[in-house]
């Protein structure tokens, strides 16, 4: 008997005082008390469970949700849903774990998993081993972050080639923190920013809520076009732009040292400050020099430890201009008082004693392997990616639609990103994904994914326009 079967036997009453969802999450319980449903057996899809007991999708939505409170059962990212086994400490986001590779999802531009506890409870230990600096840890910092600890993490950008300095370096909860306070500081409702063709999608979203419009500059193989830039300055008068020059997301495309020197002039022309994301800027081990190294004085730079070190770090950090230094004290310590001392105090023993290294070094080995793979299956279509690049930006053919192909991949179970969610309202919509290659859990679930998205593209539906 299939579990949606099973899941048949949880009786709804409509007019219940107890809400639908709750009376579904309550048959969950059932089925596992009465084993009925096993421990790690997978819950089918909300859709499959809704359209089982004709109620909406989100009243399963809601339904998972309060079973998952109740440590019933546990969503696994790229894998499903399944039954909690409570008699083990497992209620994580990311299991290591192998999993069925039965589904693939390349939604998340997370970097690969691997087992960081050892180093992180190592840290945690040097750490405690000092009483006195912990108890002061617990205690209010200023808002940028303590000192030491800055002058360790940009000691370490600065070997990397990233010229920030610790006195105008300020700590954030990670770069979209960071983006945040670049809005706040130098924006207001109303005010025109320019980005890229294709923008990251967090950044279209904070633009949204502080009424900012966004205007995009088309782009090429090497970034952002200067002549189209010089265009969008002298129509728009925008107050800044918003630029990914290393590993852009989602194209992959990495701005030669020449164009990245044509973006500065042409905004130094017209005046317009250069926002650099640059939280990709650590994976490749040779990339161009970042744009804060070309023109500090005109460059606001973002950064984060997510990519290269680990995301529940939520450590970032961002540099602006001299005469913005106060401004951006001043938002930090209205948005959020301090950054947490705890976590860049653990980020700094990672640094300091070489497991941020190891960590940069095993990440761009497995980035280069799956990389090997993309190749391999999907090297004969119209792909943009690079060597260290967590993703891949996929034009379909043209006998795909973007919607037909995206519920295709759904249906066989596996997840991808639509160009729309990249796209600044107003624009064109192209036919094209993002696979981030970087989210499968293991490489046996990529090959699972490549190998679908390659069969899709080689056998297209019929003509949309055939008799």
């Amino acid at each position: 008997m299939t579990i949606e079967k099973k899941l048949l036997n949880i009786q709804l009453i409509a007019k219940a005082k107890e809400p639908l969802y709750r009376q579904i999450a309550d048959g969950i319980a059932r089925a596992i008390e009465q084993s009925d449903i096993e421990i790690g057996e997978k819950l089918p899809t909300h859709r499959a469970l809704a359209d089982q007991l004709q109620v909406t999708v989100g009243t399963v939505t809601r339904a998972y949700a309060e079973a998952e409170r109740r440590h019933l059962i546990e969503a696994r990212i790229g894998a499903g849903t399944y039954v909690c086994d409570n008699n083990k400490n497992h209620h994580w986001i990311y299991q290591l774990e192998e999993l069925q590779t039965e589904e693939c999802n390349f939604g998340y531009n997370i970097p690969p998993r691997f087992d960081r506890s050892e180093m992180i409870s190592n840290a945690m230990a040097k750490i405690s081993a000092n009483p006195s600096q912990l108890n002061d840890m617990m205690l209010y910092q200023p808002p940028q972050g303590i000192d030491n600890h800055r002058h360790i993490v940009c000691q370490w950008l600065n070997q990397k080639g990233i010229d920030v300095s610790s006195e105008q370096m300020y700590f954030t909860s990670g770069a979209q923190h960071a983006a945040e306070l670049l809005l706040s500081i130098f924006c207001r409702a109303g005010d025109t920013v320019l980005v890229e063709q294709f923008c990251y999608p967090g950044f279209l979203t904070l633009a949204r809520q502080h009424g900012i419009t966004l205007k995009s500059v088309e782009m090429d193989e090497d970034g952002v076009i200067p002549a189209s830039l010089v265009s969008a300055c002298e129509l728009y008068q925008p107050r800044l732009i918003y630029l990914t020059p290393t590993l852009q997301n989602p194209t992959s495309v990495t701005m030669p040292l020449s164009r990245r020197e044509e973006v500065i002039s042409v905004c130094r022309e017209h005046n317009v400050l250069i926002a650099e994301d640059d939280v990709n800027g650590l994976l490749p081990p040779s990339p161009p020099p970042p744009l804060i190294n070309l023109a500090p004085e005109h460059v606001i730079h973002i950064g984060g430890l997510s990519k290269c070190l680990a995301p529940g770090l939520r450590l970032g950090y961002i540099q602006v201009p001299k005469q913005w230094q106060q401004h951006l004290s001043t938002a930090l310590y209205n948005h959020s008082l301090m950054i947490s001392p705890l976590l860049s105090a653990i980020a700094c023993e990672l640094i300091v004693h070489g497991d941020a290294d190891r960590v940069l070094t095993t990440v761009r080995t497995e980035i280069q392997q799956r990389q090997l793979l993309v190749q391999q299956y999907l090297g004969e279509f119209d792909i943009t990616t690079q060597t260290y690049s967590f993703h891949v930006w996929l034009q379909l053919p043209e006998d795909w639609r973007l919607s037909d192909f995206i519920a295709a991949t759904t249906a066989r179970g596996v997840i991808v990103k639509s160009a729309e969610l990249f796209t600044p309202r107003g624009n064109h919509i192209q036919p094209a994904v993002r696979l981030a290659i970087s989210s499968p859990l293991n490489q046996q679930q990529l090959i699972f994914g490549l190998k679908t998205i390659a069969e899709l593209l080689r056998h297209p539906p019929l003509s949309h326009f055939s008799l």
